[in-house]
């Protein structure tokens, strides 16, 4: 059994949003062989005290709260420092002093040190090179900004996020190249990954699913209803429901007389046109998604960027959902077009897929049990936890 030294950019505990949700199961799987120490980023919606089976696992936890998010000044301090320095604003965000100072404290006492999420890696600098660290890579970030960068039309952000681009771009590679391994959600992020470091072993380790939580209940008791789960902080969120709202329920409506959609997690300042107003349902945080997306008809992923893959749609999956998907919502995961999900990247083949299913409730219940069956053999969570720790144990000897 070895030390694990963890570091997360935020408690991972309740599990409830993508990112959680991935370092949760990551560090349960590493916790049940290892000795791991767990020291997080405490974000000001984070609760280190709410009890939960991982933390119970682990042999040490510490929580230290995130300077910028508590203080205008330290936010801007961060700001200026992702300008003004190599370093972009999303790593100078969380390197601030107390961390830094505690990474250094206990960097050596551990046989490896678990990275979450790429801005930590601007850490690396107060761990011995000789320590091993595995970098869990969420997202390929780069390509998520880029995206980003394309679509954004406020000329002032879109200048910022330009001149960010090519320092995230830069400090990712950096980062892929300083970490003895790394872990990616799909084989398209791995492709890029290793083109940025081709020395240094990335590992797939594809998001997953609790099966057990996450089952199917019988068939829809709203069956005009769409359902689309994501916290509009996100932008690949933001862009996909924006897109949806604008283009594609203005198509649906016509066709399919009560159709609506509950959009599921926290909607920001998320504004809804007049025009479809009536068919539009915030429903903000829930404590349990399972209830509004077991109650609708169809799970819509409108997603046009982003990287990994999208717990939200495994999630959907398990639960035994009809998916109607972008290519990119439901990348990396193996939904064949047409036998366990609807496939459309354009509004009108969206909408129409959309309307098909909600005319064809066999349809529903067919493409649900085919996406449950391929949950339940690819992406449960134990068994990607047991294949995963063969590539800590290679550094371990």
């Amino acid at each position: 059994m070895a030390r694990v030294l963890a570091l997360t950019s935020r408690v991972p505990w309740p599990p409830r949003e993508g990112h959680q949700l991935r370092s949760y199961h990551v560090l349960d799987a590493l916790a049940s062989h290892h000795e791991v120490h767990l020291l997080s980023c405490l974000r000001t919606d984070d609760d280190p005290g709410n009890g939960s089976s991982l933390r119970d696992k682990l042999a040490g936890f510490e929580a230290l709260p995130i300077p910028a998010e508590h203080s205008r000044a330290a936010l801007a301090s961060a700001l200026v420092r992702g300008i003004v320095t190599h370093m972009p604003f999303v790593a100078a965000k969380y390197s601030f002093a107390a961390l830094r100072r505690r990474v250094a404290d206990l960097a050596g006492q551990f046989d490896l040190v678990h990275v979450d999420m790429l801005p930590l890696m601007a850490l690396a600098a107060e761990i011995d090179p000789r320590v091993p660290i595995v970098l869990n890579a969420h997202n390929v970030e780069h390509t998520l900004l880029a995206a980003r960068c394309r679509v954004e039309r406020r000329l002032v952000a879109r200048s910022f996020l330009r001149n960010q681009l090519s320092k995230l771009r830069a400090f990712e590679r950096d980062a892929c190249r300083r970490a003895s391994t790394v872990l990616a959600c799909s084989e398209d992020d791995a492709t890029q990954l290793r083109q940025m470091a081709p020395e240094t072993p990335v590992e797939v380790v594809p998001n997953g699913v609790d099966l057990d939580y996450n089952r199917p209940h019988g068939a829809p008791t709203k069956p005009n209803r769409m359902v689309f789960v994501g916290q509009m902080g996100w932008f690949p969120n933001r862009d996909g429901i924006e897109w949806f709202l604008a283009e594609i329920l203005p198509r649906i409506l016509p066709a399919r007389t009560g159709a609506g959609i509950v959009i599921v997690g926290k909607p920001g300042d998320l504004a809804i046109p007049d025009a479809i107003r009536d068919h539009v349902e915030l429903a903000g945080f829930v404590e349990d998604v399972r209830k509004p997306v077991l109650e609708s008809a169809v799970y819509v992923v409108p997603l046009r960027a982003g990287s990994g893959t999208r717990l939200k749609v495994l999630e959907a999956m398990a639960l035994g959902k009809a998916i109607v998907t972008t290519r990119v919502g439901a990348e990396g995961i193996e939904l064949e077009p047409g036998r366990d999900a609807l496939f459309a990247d354009d509004a009108d083949g969206f909408a129409r897929a959309v309307v098909r299913l909600m005319k064809r409730p066999e349809e529903i219940e067919r493409l649900g049990a085919a996406a449950r069956k391929v949950a339940e053999l690819r992406y449960g969570w134990t068994a990607i936890g047991r294949a995963m720790l063969p590539a800590y144990e290679r550094l371990l000897i």
